[in-house]
This record gives C-alpha cells, structure tokens and sequence, in this order.
C-alpha cells in the first residue's frame, strides 16, 4: 500500500503501538515526534499574514491556499500514523478532536500526567532488572534503556 502523499516526501512509519498501560510512552513519544512534526496555524485569524502585517496579493493568497491544502494533507497523514498506533479506546476517546495536533495533546497530556504510582512502578522495575551471571551486558543495558 502506497503511504506517501503526493505532494510530499513523508510517509507512515513502522512504530509499535502503544501499549493500553502506557509503559512504553516515553519510547513512543520519542519516535512519534521524530517520525511526524505538528505544523501551527494561527489560532487568532487561521491566515497567515505578511511579516510586515500587510495584506497579502492575489498571487500571494492563491500559494497560501496550496499551502492550506497541503496541511490538510499533512494533518490527515499524522492523524493516520496516531490512529495506527494507539489502542482502540485511546483511538475512541482521542477521535472527535479537531486536528492532528489537538490529538496529540491529548495523548501527550494522559502520559505525561500519569500519577506517581505509575513513576513508582517504573522504579522498581528498573531496580529488579539484574545482568544475570555471564549474561550479555550489552542486552541488559539495551534492556535497561528501553
């Protein structure tokens, strides 16, 4: 299946999904903003305006309407890379947001604000981690960083 837009070099990335505990947020959350990068629109007006604050030219206004139309492209390709991989009851709650963005936020805002019991429980997983005798150092410290 052909996953790069026409008009960009971007495509759907292979990632895991993450898991419905979030114990792999921090792995997910780094290769999810290195695989896709959130694109702004000012809030305020939602067009862009010169730098010097004048009125755009009618040349001017048509290229921002190509551009416009290559963010809805963008969007809908960021929002099929989330919807690839989060859970179906993330998906569900996550759905009915305006934007790519807006979904991420809140995926970003439900893994970041997890409780201290959920930071506890990373703790002392990291402390019962054990390179067994003769193991494989390299393994376990692979295994420690994940």
């Amino acid at each position: 299946m052909e996953t790069t837009l026409p008009t960009t070099n971007s495509a759907l990335f292979n990632m895991p999904k993450l898991a419905e505990d979030g114990s792999n947020w921090i792995t997910y959350k780094e290769r999810m903003l290195t695989a896709v990068v959130p694109f702004d629109i000012d809030p305020m007006t939602g067009v862009a305006m010169k730098p010097d604050g004048s009125a755009p030219t009618q040349t001017e206004i048509d290229e921002h309407d190509k551009k416009i139309d290559e963010h809805y492209q963008k969007d809908s390709l960021v929002k099929q890379q989330l919807f690839s991989t989060i859970t179906d009851r993330l998906l569900l709650r996550v759905q009915k947001l305006e934007g790519a963005a807006a979904m991420w936020e809140e995926i970003h805002d439900i893994h970041e604000g997890k409780t201290e019991l959920v930071q506890i429980d990373l703790r002392r997983r990291l402390q019962d981690l054990r390179c067994e005798e003769n193991g494989d150092a390299k393994a376990h410290l692979s295994e420690f960083l994940r």
